[in-house]
Order: C-alpha cells, then sequence, then structure tokens
C-alpha cells in the first residue's frame, strides 16, 4: 500500500464506529480490529485478489481501516466487488468476520450500490417481493400449475395448497419462480405431493429473497423478513422450508438471530436441499436413479455450504438420484465462489465486469468434470452459472437439484 502522507484524512475513531453498527447475535464472541494481524492469510484464502486488472486485496482493505482511512474505504471499490463469501474467514487464523465488515460498511455510512441492488430491495419492501409479482399473478400461476399436475398425475383432485392456516410447513419459493420458471412449481411440489406432507404456500409471502443482508441496511432486511415471519404466525406453521436460494437460506438463519429479539423468530428455517436430503433418508420419497442418467456434477454455493454447513446433503442427494456423479475440486467448504454472490447480479460496471472475469475459474473447474448437468441449489448462482456456461462456451445444463429429484420420484400406485 503507499506510504502514508499528511494529506490524508485519518479518523482514529472510524473502526470502533463499524464495530458499532456491526450486527451481532449472542453465539458470537466480540469484535475488536486489533485482532487483525494483518498478516495476509485472508489475500491468500480469496481466489480473486489477483484475478482482477485492479487491486481486490482485503488485507489492503483492512489496513486502510485500521489506519482510519475513512474516505479512502467508503471510496474503495472493494467494497462493492467483494461477493462476501468468507472465504477469507475460513482461513483467518483470528477469526476476522469480513463479509460482515464490508456489509456494514455497504449499509451504514451512506453508501449505495452501483447498478439495481438498492432498487431491488425497495421493490420488496414496497410489495412484499423484488420482482413485483402480483397476489393475483401468484395465484393464478400456481392454478395454472396445479391444472398441468392433475393432468400429469392423472388426479383431478390434486391441490397445491395456498393460505392453508394449520398447515405443518410454510414453503417459500422465489418470485422467479413465478414469474419467470413455472415449471419450477411443479417439480417442487411433486416432491411435496409423493411425500404426503401438510405444507402450504403464502399468497402474502413467496419471496425467499433478502437483498437486505446485501446492501446492509438492516432496517430494511428486517422489513422483508417479516413479510415471511408474519405470515408464520398468521397461518400457525411449525417450520419453514425454502426452494434453493443460498443466501435467502442465510439470511433467514442468520437473520433470525440478529434482526430479532430472542422468541421473536422461533421456526425452523430449512434450505430444500437438507428437506430433501432428509426425506431420502427416512424413505418418505422413494427415488430411482435410473431415471437421471447423466453425469452430474454440484457446485457448492458459499452461503449455504460455507456459511450455513450445509455440506454433505447435495452430495447425498445426487448419489441417490443421478447414475452418476462426480465432484468438483476443490469443493465442499473450500469451493471456488462462482463469483455471483454478495448482490453482484445486479450491480452494474464495475462489478459486472469483475463478475464475468471471476467466472473463468469456476469454469474451468466445471470443465474439468466432464460432467453433462452442473446442479445449483442457490438462484445466484444458478444465473451466475447460466451467464458462465453462456460466456466461455461450456455447453452444460444448469439445473436445480430439486428437477432431479422430481424426475427421479418413484409413485405407489394410489
Amino acid at each position: 500500500m503507499e506510504a502514508l502522507t499528511l494529506n490524508k484524512v485519518i479518523d482514529p475513531k472510524f473502526r470502533d464506529e463499524i464495530v458499532q453498527k456491526m450486527c451481532f447475535h449472542v453465539e458470537e464472541k466480540k469484535f475488536d480490529f486489533n485482532y487483525c494481524l494483518s498478516c495476509g492469510t485472508c489475500v491468500a484464502g480469496c481466489y480473486f485478489s489477483d484475478l482482477l486488472d485492479e487491486p481486490h486485496d482485503p488485507r489492503q482493505f483492512m489496513r486502510k481501516i485500521l489506519l482510519g482511512l475513512k474516505d479512502e474505504v467508503l471510496n474503495d471499490r472493494f467494497v462493492w466487488l467483494c461477493n462476501m463469501c468468507g472465504r477469507c474467514t475460513m482461513h483467518c487464523p483470528m477469526d476476522i468476520p469480513l463479509a460482515n465488515v464490508v456489509r456494514t460498511i455497504r449499509g451504514q455510512f451512506g453508501l449505495t450500490a452501483p447498478g439495481r441492488l438498492q432498487e431491488v430491495a425497495d421493490t420488496h419492501m414496497q410489495v412484499g417481493n423484488q420482482m413485483a409479482v402480483t397476489t393475483e399473478d401468484f395465484v393464478e400461476t400456481i392454478e395454472w400449475m396445479e391444472e398441468e399436475l392433475q393432468e400429469e398425475l392423472g388426479r383431478p383432485d390434486l391441490k397445491i395448497p395456498i393460505d392453508v392456516e394449520g398447515a405443518e410447513i410454510l414453503f417459500i419459493p422465489h418470485p422467479r419462480e413465478i414469474k419467470y420458471y413455472p415449471e419450477d412449481i411443479k417439480h417442487w411440489s411433486k416432491i411435496f405431493i409423493n411425500a404426503k406432507l401438510s405444507w402450504t404456500l403464502c399468497s402474502t409471502a413467496f419471496d425467499v429473497t433478502n437483498f437486505g443482508l446485501f446492501n446492509g441496511r438492516d432496517d430494511e432486511a428486517k422489513k422483508i423478513m417479516d413479510f415471511t415471519v408474519d405470515a408464520c404466525r398468521r397461518l400457525g406453521v411449525k417450520k419453514v422450508v425454502m426452494t434453493e436460494c443460498g443466501h435467502g437460506y442465510w439470511a433467514f438463519k442468520w437473520g433470525a438471530k440478529v434482526w430479532y429479539k430472542p422468541g421473536e423468530c422461533p421456526w425452523p428455517f430449512l434450505h430444500l436441499v437438507e428437506f430433501m436430503a432428509e426425506l431420502i433418508k427416512t424413505g418418505q420419497i422413494k427415488v430411482d436413479k435410473s431415471k437421471n442418467p447423466y453425469t452430474v456434477t454440484i457446485h457448492d454455493p458459499c452461503n449455504t455450504v460455507r456459511k450455513g454447513g450445509l455440506v454433505e446433503e447435495g452430495r447425498y442427494i445426487l448419489e441417490h438420484v443421478a447414475e452418476k456423479f462426480v465432484d468438483m475440486w476443490p469443493n465442499r467448504e473450500y469451493n471456488i465462489c462462482c463469483g455471483g454472490g454478495g448482490g453482484a447480479l445486479p450491480m452494474a460496471d464495475p462489478v459486472k465486469a469483475a463478475r464475468l472475469k471471476k467466472g473463468k475459474l469456476k469454469a474451468d473447474q466445471m470443465m474439468a468434470t466432464g460432467a453433462e448437468i452442473c446442479c445449483a441449489p442457490c438462484h445466484n448462482c444458478y444465473d451466475q452459472l447460466n451467464d458462465i456456461n453462456k460466456t466461455y462456451d461450456l455447453g452444460m445444463k444448469i439445473k436445480h437439484l430439486h428437477h432431479l429429484v422430481s424426475e427421479a420420484l418413484i409413485w405407489d400406485e394410489e
């Protein structure tokens, strides 16, 4: 880093201001920037540190904070280029929560992301979902897919439940599944129907995403999560299962601890992948891997695997629903971030250009497997991997895990 000169404005209280504005929960130890050893382990852990044309150096970013260079930090592109994947913290000997530092600087110091990230969050707060899907459109789309399932399964009495009070499970989809990928509705509905579960959708809470996690504005993040929390209270459900969304899963799991008081958010929040794995393990659904005669690999989303701890569940599923599973290397918590996390997808340049450049590492990793299908148990990753697939002409198919599970289902005669 360039030598400190007299014309630089130093704010020695800047680091304390960041800590004061950071969200913590009782299970996390007290954080102090003095823990940082400036050892550079974070740089070694970041796959993108020497990939971009401009500096992408977490150690340098931390040094600016420690030196009190507030103006430089607030104008540093690293704030938005960082994917908040947590790879640096995993290696840090002092467990510096850099992703939390970055989101605090993003949201608590008057900054606004380049591109549409804030616009997406605003839309969600105003109408209940990030894509402004109306309740009428939601219900009509569900009924449309319900009719197709009735015909496909030969069950004219079949229902995709909406607003059923007292159901055990509230399922939270992604509004893109309603607006752009309605066939996904049939895939995950088949799984619930096959398992004979007590479940429901909600006409006022059908968005798993929470861009308040990315913009760092905790008041907005809580307003967004409130749509689901209010639905849980109103419908009297016992647990929440959410579609394959990495950041949505982490926002619910972490947000329940930091945005709510103890006891205000008591429901278990389950990712669809861990839920499907349990259904297979317990025999609640039976599957036939010969129905997916493909070579399949899996991408490990940072929010579900490294942060959320769902490491083996996706692999367990693929071992049971696909004829040949091959793993990427490195994998599990050592995965290479796809480059689409941290709110990068709706952001403008320089983030957009960096996102696709970062994706080359993942493209090489995917191709090395020789797989026909790459499963992405996360909507952000799904979009990024599709962009990578097109940009680098991989010729692969990108799917969610529930696509393969629904295809592999064994149906009883009744």
